[in-house]
């Protein structure tokens, strides 16, 4: 009498099916975690413009409260080892810009991220723009001065 011999491995047929059963679940899960990351790092980004912007403005806003001067400034963050975070700032109290002489400033910044590098602001870079406005107040002046 003969014995049969059991099957101890996969037939081929099995292997290319789990393989493709595999693949098709594997694909939408991989094209999944890189759509995630790809959001994640355009949250960051805007996170730091955004955390960039508002430290600029009040540094601008206490510039305006002592001094009270109209001005500019351009800049980056390299200092904070971001150097493609870039800034521009403006400072005016002319009636154009939405402020009053001598009575009331507009102050506007503007942080976006220089992906290209060659440090202007393109229409594809992410931008955050705030505005503010602050009033001449005599005690913001003897409030600096001390």
């Amino acid at each position: 009498m003969r014995r049969r011999r059991t099957a101890n491995a996969y037939s081929l047929l099995e292997v290319v099916m789990a393989s493709a059963i595999c693949a098709t679940s594997l694909v939408p899960a991989l094209a999944f975690m890189r759509d995630g990351m790809t959001l994640a790092t355009t949250i960051d980004t805007k996170h730091m413009l955004l955390t960039y912007g508002v430290s600029k403005m009040e540094e601008q806003l206490a510039v305006a409260a002592a001094i009270w001067t109209e001005g500019n400034a351009t800049g980056d963050f390299a200092a904070d080892g971001h150097a493609n975070i870039r800034f521009t700032v403006t400072r005016s109290d002319a009636p154009s810009s939405g402020g009053i002489d001598n009575r009331l400033m507009s102050v506007s910044v503007t942080t976006y991220s220089d992906d290209d590098g060659d440090d202007t602001m393109d229409a594809a870079e992410a931008r955050i723009t705030l505005t503010t406005k602050i009033s001449n107040l005599v005690n913001y002046e003897n409030k600096a001065s001390s």
